[in-house]
């Protein structure tokens, strides 16, 4: 395999746009593919996670798993689980949610992964979310411009970061 880039940074213009980052995203994530979304409150984690849903071809609506801190989507191209940490302090609580293992077979998300270091896979797609305009509406969110840089810890999220950095070669950043 031709050296794996160290980032892959895009710029999307709308909601929309991040979807279908997050779309190619699961359309080239392997069984055990593991994907930490991190950025503020509204940044897009959630848009992109759909994004990864469709892209596994997910037959269940991905929404944020906040209260619930896991939802598993199933009946896709592989399963996806989607957690997300942002009520968690407690790396206990969080090692007792089984991230390490919850990816086996499947694909994880997980939101806020900054609240679980050290009870995360070490293999994985890093994807930093920045809003690109200060203060956006809510109602504005989705046609707002969003910075995504992803980054690759390890072989299997290596492996995804190179096919995507070749799927989006071509589009200007």
């Amino acid at each position: 395999m031709p050296d794996t880039p160290q980032a892959l940074r895009l710029t999307c213009d709308d909601a929309e746009a991040t979807r279908a980052v997050g779309a190619a995203v699961g359309r080239h994530a392997s069984a055990g593919t593991v994907v930490l979304l991190q950025g503020d409150l509204g940044a897009g984690k959630t848009v992109f996670a759909q994004g990864v849903g469709r892209g596994l071809e997910a037959p269940t609506t991905v929404n944020s798993p906040t209260f619930v801190l896991m939802n598993e989507h199933l009946g896709g191209r592989l399963p996806m689980r989607h957690a997300d940490l942002y009520r968690l302090d407690d790396l206990d609580l969080i090692a007792e949610l089984g991230l390490d293992q919850a990816a086996l077979g499947g694909v994880l998300l997980v939101e806020w992964p900054e609240r679980g270091h050290g009870a995360l896979p070490e293999d994985h797609l890093h994807v930093q979310i920045v809003p690109l305009e200060e203060d956006v509406s809510e109602d504005a969110l989705d046609a707002s411009p969003r910075g995504l840089t992803l980054t690759a810890s390890g072989e299997q999220a290596e492996s995804v970061l190179q096919r995507l950095s070749e799927q989006f070669a071509a589009v200007p950043t």
